[in-house]
Formats: structure tokens, sequence, C-alpha cells
């Protein structure tokens, strides 16, 4: 029978390989939860901005009895329309409403007089619950006016009710190239139709818009660079027709539209002075010889707006969109200026194995709008016009995506000298939906390279790094919300319920 001393150098042995097992596994950084009950105290960096002055809006619009430069006699529809993040229409009530499913028509004329700043409204079918701040309405089928000091252009588009959106340029358009505003803004009347067939494009739905004037026939751009030439021949005045199929997954999500007529782009920007007459709607023709009785919402109105272009206003907020007891962090998120509301945590490096889950709802989410969430390093706060993520290292989420799409929920990496990466496709957050995500970056799995998994509700999507993409000098000291980058439009977004990798081991 072994000695008690022989024992006790046994035992001292077993603990001692039992410790260095341990010390030679790694270990996982520690847990933090924030349900928001009360103000976290999470640093800010330009996340509430002041405007430098006071914006004043003022709609003014509605049935004009005494103008008019759209139609053919006196009496018509318009006004001075401001862009604005408040939502301002003037439509007839469609009882019952039109959907993707019913064959539409209408036609009509325009005319434009005058332009202050850079404007924007659209015209034609709507839903009126809008959430406001969207850009162009959500739930929406027409024309889509984009001006500036000289002219205008024009697109017409339908966007479904979870704000995925197709269509076309009338005006050409080549981004960063060629924008030309060639609708002309001195009363020249347009003349235009537009038609939807629910069985056109093989039971998907196709739209059909036309568009002439009797005096602007031709349009002198000057010397074009090739490719800007055979994009202005393809479009107003030299092609006057443009058809769009609708793509199988917007018509699945379908679009409610309860309106017809006027409504302000959803923007703060400039104002346009414009008429509509001579409509026909459906095959009911109204000339506004009389006033039409149409609803109008905010459409005689001044007041001053908050909601500027670019100035940010986000963090800690009382409200419980997100769901659960009141308090959550988010708000009203531009793409840039750069800005961020973050914990402090860390510092992490590709070497730790992070994760984090919670709820959130995007509120508004507008076209070319988005941002992120994960950890980062708040060292760097500049951001590079010609890339918002170079020279800034990241683990986390990436909200945003084209206008078609809406807004992905997309894992990300991105450091100073291993570059971006990120899926193409993935989760899609639907506007005014809370869902739980996770997020998980395991920094030993894909053969050592690494590899970021993220889930949103029932979908999941997962990124696998290349070597090379989780440079050992890479920090993140921050975990939190921050701007995406340069330009665009606005989100307003709610998370709340965050566990998150916040502290070494």
């Amino acid at each position: 029978m072994p000695s008690t001393q022989t024992l006790l150098l046994c035992f001292t042995a077993l603990v001692l390989a039992a410790s260095q097992l341990s010390a030679a596994e790694p270990k996982e950084p520690t847990l933090k939860t924030e349900h928001f009950d009360h103000d976290p105290g999470w640093e800010g960096y330009n996340n509430h901005m002041t405007p430098a002055k006071a914006s004043v809006m003022k709609q003014d619009f509605g049935y004009s009895p005494e103008t008019n430069f759209a139609g053919k006699a006196k009496g018509e529809i318009g006004g001075a329309i401001q862009r604005a993040s408040k939502p301002a229409s003037y439509g007839a009530a469609l009882t019952p409403a039109k959907s993707l499913a019913d064959k539409i028509s209408a036609a009509g004329s325009f005319a434009i007089t005058e332009v202050h700043g850079g404007g924007g409204l659209f015209f034609g079918f709507f839903n009126s619950k809008q959430p406001g701040g969207s850009g162009r309405p959500i739930g929406s089928l027409g024309l889509d006016f984009d001006y500036e000091a000289h002219g205008a252009r024009l697109a017409v588009r339908l966007i479904s009710d979870d704000n995925k959106s197709c269509g076309t340029f009338v005006t050409p358009y080549l981004p960063g190239k060629f924008r030309p505003t060639p609708i002309k803004i001195d009363g020249t009347r347009y003349h235009w139709t537009l038609d939807y067939d629910p069985q056109g494009a093989g039971g998907n739905g196709r739209f059909t818009f036309t568009i002439g004037s009797d005096t602007h026939k031709t349009q002198d751009y000057g010397t074009l660079p090739e490719a800007s030439e055979k994009e202005a021949r393809a479009r107003f005045p030299f092609t006057t027709t443009f058809t769009v199929d609708v793509p199988a997954d917007l018509r699945q999500e379908g679009a409610t539209f309860d309106r017809f007529g006027i409504h302000n782009m959803m923007k703060s920007g400039g104002t346009a002075t414009m008429f509509f007459d001579d409509v026909q709607l459906d095959g009911r023709t109204e000339d506004f010889s009389k006033d039409p009785g149409w609803v109008g919402v905010g459409n005689r109105e001044t007041y001053e707006n908050a909601e500027i272009g670019g100035v940010q206003d986000f963090g800690y907020q009382p409200t419980n969109l997100a769901g659960g007891a009141p308090g959550e962090i988010g708000g009203l998120m531009w793409r840039s200026p750069y800005a961020y509301y973050a914990d402090r945590v860390g510092p992490f490096t590709f070497g730790d194995r992070l994760e984090a889950r919670g709820r959130v709802i995007l509120a508004v989410g507008a076209p070319d709008s988005g941002m992120m969430l994960g950890w980062f390093n708040s060292e760097v706060k500049k951001t590079d016009d010609k890339d918002p993520l170079g020279g800034r290292n990241f683990i986390g989420v990436s909200i945003g995506g084209p206008t078609r799409i809406g807004h992905y929920f997309l894992p990300i990496s991105a450091s100073k000298t291993g570059g971006r990466a990120v899926p193409k496709s993935g989760p899609v957050l639907k506007q005014g939906q809370t869902y739980e995500w996770t997020l998980v970056y395991d920094p030993v799995t894909n053969n050592g390279h690494g590899q970021v998994r993220v889930t949103l509700g029932s979908e999941s999507v997962i990124l696998d790094l290349r070597a090379g993409q989780k440079p050992d000098a890479a920090v993140f000291d921050r975990f939190g919300l921050f701007g995406v980058g340069t330009g665009g439009s606005q989100v307003k977004i709610y998370f709340d319920d965050l566990t998150y990798s916040a502290a070494k081991p």
C-alpha cells in the first residue's frame, strides 16, 4: 500500500499537469450584458451634433384653382414642395387600396417653374403610412424627381412595402460620371403615361412608362465621352418609352397603395415649384376645373426641422422600439461624418474569440444608407473618402446594401494591412421588424485563418477569412455603433439586450 507521502506527491503532480494544460488552452474573453435600463455611460464621438443654424421647412402645395402651368385650362395641383424628413403629401384616396395583384394605369402632364436648392419629390401611387426619413416613399410606384439649379433628373421606380426597389432612370445617369438634369424648369410641359401589368414578365409584373413634350424634342449636351454619349442616346428625349420587369422577390414582398398624387422626398433639402394636370387615373379623367377634395397631410405647413443631413443624433435612448423594457441604444445615424457610440473593451486582437448577441429593429432605412456594429479601434477618427474602412480595424456586422435589396445584415472584417472581407449577400433587415441576432468571430477555425458567423432571426451567413486578413498588430478597444462612411442618407436603428465580449480573461 503506497505511503501518504507517495500519494501526496502523485496528487501534486496531477494538479501541476492540470494547471499547465489549462494555461496552454486559450481563454475566452469575459462576456458583458447591457439591458440599457439606465444610461450605460458609453463613450460618444460626434454622435449628438447641433446644426449650425435652424432649418425652416415650408410646404405649400395642393389644389391650385387659378394656375394652368401644366394643363390646358385653369385649375391644377401642385405648388412649392420641399424635401424634408417629415412626410408631406396631397393625394386621392384609393378605395379599395391597390396592390401588385391589380392592373394599374395613370397619365397626365407636368411642368416645373422654379427650384431653390437640391429639391426632390414623388408623383404617383403611394402608401399614406410613411415613417419619415426614408427618402423615397415606401410602398410606391411612380415618378421620382431630383432637382438641381438648372433642371431635373427623372426616374420611374417601384418600391415594395419592405423598401426594396426596382426601376430605371428616364434621364441619363452614369454614377459619378454623367448626371445631367435635362428636364427643364422653365415651365415646359411634359406628357407621361404609367401602366402596370401584374401578368407581365412571366407573372412577376411589368410597368411601362412613356414621356414626351411638344417642345422639348432635342437635347444639346455638347461634346461627350463615348460612354456618356451612349447613355444619353438611350434616354429621354431620344428614347421615350421605358419598361421594367419586376423581380420575383419584390413581387412576392408586394406593395400597397392607398393614395395617388404628390409626396415630398423625405430627406432635408431644397424646394421645387411644380404642377400636375389633366390626370387620368384608371380610365377616369381629372382636369381640376374644381377642387377634387384630395387628402392633404402636412402640405400647408411651416416648421423648424431637426433632422438635417449629416447631423448625427444617436446613443442611449429611453425608448423600447427594439422590444423588452424601456431603454436601448441607437437613433438617427448618417453615413457621414464619422461618429460612434461605444463601450470601452479589451483591448482585443484577431487572436481573441469574440461573440455578441442581442435585439435589433430598423425603424427607418433610406436608400444609400448604413452603419456598423461590432469591435473597432477608437484611435482612427478620420474617414477616407475613397475607402471609409481603410486603415480601420473592425470585426462585426455591416448594415446596408443596394437599393434593390434594402439593408443586409452581414459579417465583416477589416484591418489596416489585411484589407476588408465581407460576403456578397446574406440576411436582410426588414424595416419595422424586431430580430434577435448573434455574431461569433472564431480565430482558430477555417484552417486557422479565422471565421465570422452571423445569424439574423432564422437566417445565417458565414465569412471565411483568407490568409493575411487577421494581422497580429490589429487592436480593437471599443464595442458599439459607428457610421459607415461618406455621403448617403439616414437610418434610424435601435439595439437592446446586448451581450458582448468586453474584457480579457
